[in-house]
């Protein structure tokens, strides 16, 4: 569609690490995959995430997939005018606590997402310690994570704009592990 953007794509364990690695990886039926990407239109950015598996995934990549994308509905309907920024983050990192990936930052180890617009990555950021009230007409990245330390990571990340009424996602969220896009 003539877009420009980029991708990074992390495999396996690596998936574990928010930012990914330069080591070489390799895609395996069952492996998961984490496709970060965005693009610029019109001089605006995105910011997308995707965990997937070709093939079958395990039931645990299932379960910790569910509670991820649980979080990211969390935190679209905690984000509303007048909300603090930090409570978004708090909605999200609750459900994935109270799955038992937590306290805080213990699997969830980065804020739950940024501003977003010209660049890639603007302020504000919805994270704890930002008291900072949301306005109308603000948009954001919407990306909780479930990192485990030595097997998998889970990011879903959707861009999410603020509304008088409250958030919407720029795109659907994520429907599964093995059917990322429906």
């Amino acid at each position: 569609m003539g877009l420009r953007g980029e991708a990074s794509i992390n495999v396996g364990t690596y998936t574990a690490l928010p930012h990914g690695s330069r080591e070489p990886q390799v895609i395996r039926e069952g492996t998961p995959v984490m496709l970060d990407d965005g693009c610029f239109v019109e001089g605006y950015q995105s910011d997308i995430t995707r965990t997937f598996t070709l093939g079958k995934a395990s039931d645990k990549m299932k379960k910790v997939f569910d509670i991820v994308r649980r979080a990211q509905q969390a935190a679209l309907a905690a984000a509303h005018p007048g909300a603090a920024m930090e409570s978004v983050d708090a909605a999200a990192r609750k459900v994935i606590a109270d799955a038992g990936y937590g306290p805080g930052y213990k699997y969830f180890s980065h804020r739950l997402g940024h501003g977003i617009g010209m660049d890639m990555h603007e302020w504000y950021y919805l994270v704890e310690g930002n008291t900072r009230k949301i306005e109308a007409g603000m948009t954001f990245s919407d990306e909780p994570g479930i990192y485990i330390p030595g097997e998998f990571g889970v990011r879903l990340e959707d861009d999410m704009h603020v509304g008088a009424d409250g958030a919407r996602w720029f795109t659907p969220q994520s429907p599964s592990i093995e059917r990322p896009f429906g």
